[in-house]
């Protein structure tokens, strides 16, 4: 079965395009109503226009260029042969990554999110700071790819025989270091049952 990475980079990438896009929009046609009343506008409305003209160029460079990153870089492909685990139990998980050229190193961990608690008292004044944190983690896999010829790994992920806290969000995330030496990381939900049904 084939995990689904989240949030999806095609997602990511049209909520950010829609909100862009519709300031360029609310530019333009500030610019183009101001156009029609120009008589009456003092000379200094039409600098600051395109001042923020200028701007919105700027951001749809912006969209158009995450656009061609978003269709170059796909993530990696990342298989597994249950639908859901159990705590004890074992999967065998398959990373596939069809172009490695531009990769130096991968890492896939196994990691457990959960709610953490903490109490600070000051005299009396009492602080309860609560934060989603990584209460497990687990490296399974680290190497470099010594060729461009696409990958296909096989790793074997056991999950810990209980659950480390309550309520525990699992996910494996694939870790990327580019050679431009940038760190790039896909998360992939992984379903987990807290018993055999």
């Amino acid at each position: 079965m084939r995990l689904r990475r989240r949030p999806s980079p095609w997602s990511s990438f049209c909520a950010c395009a829609l909100i862009e896009v519709g300031w360029v929009a609310i530019f333009f046609t500030a610019t183009w109503l101001a156009w029609v009343q120009r008589a009456i506008l003092p000379p200094v409305s039409f600098v600051v226009l395109a001042i923020f003209d200028a701007i919105g160029f700027v951001v749809l460079a912006h969209v158009v260029g995450r656009f061609r990153l978003t269709l170059r870089d796909r993530e990696p492909t990342l298989e597994i042969d249950c639908d859901a685990m159990c705590y004890g139990e074992s999967a065998n998980l398959w990373l596939v990554e069809a172009d490695p050229a531009e990769i130096d190193e991968l890492a896939v961990k196994l990691v457990g999110e959960c709610w953490a608690k903490s109490v600070t008292d000051i005299s009396e004044f009492r602080r309860t700071q609560v934060d989603f944190s990584r209460c497990y983690e687990e490296e399974l896999l680290r190497f470099s790819p010594e060729s461009d010829r696409p990958l296909n790994r096989k790793v074997k992920m056991n999950l810990p025989k209980s659950a480390p806290a309550d309520q525990v969000r699992w996910k494996i995330i694939v870790g990327a270091r580019l050679k431009a030496g940038n760190v790039v990381e896909h998360l992939f939900p992984l379903r987990v049952r807290e018993s055999i049904s």
